[in-house]
């Protein structure tokens, strides 16, 4: 008898068809996809830190707080996670007292989300920071704005970027070769940029530099309040320097505090505030004032209307019969470096002196001269005031 084993029928194969495949393959590579971006956001670089720097004036005249803007900035960054804050008492150079604080709460097992929590843990390191503050020792006397700004751009270029905050009167203290005083002292803010880019200053790059400006009440003994003039002044020559030396400037703010000043303060002279400006006396002598040249120059720019003034004290001149010589004197306001002045005075005088001989006055009959700010052009005016940038032309009698 034959034995027969028993054969399991072998199911027919199935053929997997063209589309299931290309479907697989095609889910394969998302989640391949979506796993890749996972592991190269687990090790790519970290979240990028805000770099926050305070710049806060130290001086006798400035208040020794922080503003409330900048502490709602700092409560805010401190929400926001990863910010970190360095600081620096300004006098007559920077002094670091804090670098690169933390300012998230952490309470050991990851960052804490109460904003009460975190607006408390943020008013304690400023008030470290506050304290650091007044103990540094800035210098006995002065304010350097480069000092300060020169601190902006070292931040900027060792973090890449960095949102700076200066606390500053701005009108307090030195900009070497010049004051600040006399920067401001009735100078077009513009022309006083103009003269500051011709310091060292105009070596700094702020690029990378994210600009806020608080403008502080002045403060202290014999300190007079700001008028609006002097306001709108620090302004725009805080504004138009930091935008010409490459920086992002915001709209600044004005804080109206009137703390006293930080302990140890640099000792700066009550800050001067502007004198309205007063009409140009009236005087026979003919004189040209500063629009017709060009700035810092002997450059004329309306020429008609300088030589119809040189006309009229040609006349003047053909009066007198032969017995009166004539002078002409340039004068500058009290602005900038006084030989500069003097050497622009003179040139100016020299061209107005060039314009009485083409009306033909004999140049053995007419001397000119430059005095800068020297002395006045219209005695019992303000030094800064208008009156005084002129070229003025006399008759003097013949001795």
């Amino acid at each position: 008898m034959k034995n027969y084993d028993y054969e399991t029928p072998t199911p027919p194969k199935r053929s997997i068809s063209k589309g299931t495949r290309i479907m697989a393959i095609f889910a394969g590579a998302v989640v391949l996809f979506v796993a890749i971006v996972v592991v190269l956001n687990q090790i790519g670089d970290p979240v990028r830190n805000t770099d926050l720097v305070w710049l806060a004036e130290k001086t006798t005249h400035s208040p020794g707080t922080l503003p409330r803007a900048l502490r709602d900035r700092l409560r805010q960054a401190g929400k926001d996670g990863g910010a970190l804050l360095t600081a620096y008492a300004v006098g007559e150079q920077a002094v670091n007292v804090a670098s690169d604080i933390g300012l998230d709460l952490d309470r050991g097992n990851g960052k804490v989300d109460d904003s009460r929590q975190q607006a408390s843990n943020v008013d304690k390191i400023l008030k470290d920071v506050a304290g650091r503050m007044g103990k540094a020792a800035v210098s006995p006397t002065g304010f350097s704005l480069y000092a300060a700004l020169h601190a902006a751009a070292d931040e900027a270029a060792r973090t890449g970027q960095a949102e700076v905050w200066l606390t500053s009167t701005v009108l307090t203290g030195s900009l070497d070769p010049f004051t600040i005083s006399s920067l401001s002292a009735g100078a077009d803010p513009e022309q006083a940029v103009d003269e500051v880019l011709k310091t060292p200053l105009k070596d700094l790059d702020l690029q990378g530099v994210d600009l806020h400006i608080v403008f502080l009440t002045p403060v202290g003994a014999e300190q007079r309040p700001l008028d609006p003039r002097s306001e709108s002044w620090r302004e725009k020559f805080t504004t138009t320097l930091a935008d010409d030396l490459g920086a992002q400037i915001a709209d600044p703010i004005h804080d109206n505090g009137t703390t006293g000043a930080w302990p140890n303060a640099s000792t700066v002279p009550p800050i001067i505030p502007f004198t309205p400006p007063q009409p140009p006396a009236k005087t026979d002598d003919p004189r040209i004032d500063e629009a017709a040249f060009a700035p810092d120059s002997a450059d004329l720019i309306d020429r008609p209307a300088a030589t119809a003034v040189a006309a009229q004290a040609a006349e003047q001149y053909r009066s007198k019969h032969g017995k009166s010589r004539i002078s002409v004197t340039g004068y500058c306001a009290r602005y900038g470096d006084p030989g500069g002045a003097r050497d622009t005075s003179a040139k100016r005088a020299n061209a107005v002196a060039q314009l009485l001989r083409d009306q033909g006055i004999p140049a053995g009959d007419i001397s000119a001269s430059g005095v800068g700010f020297d002395e006045l052009a219209t005695p019992g005016q303000d030094a800064t005031s208008p009156a005084q940038r002129v070229v003025v032309i006399k008759l003097v009698a013949r001795s």
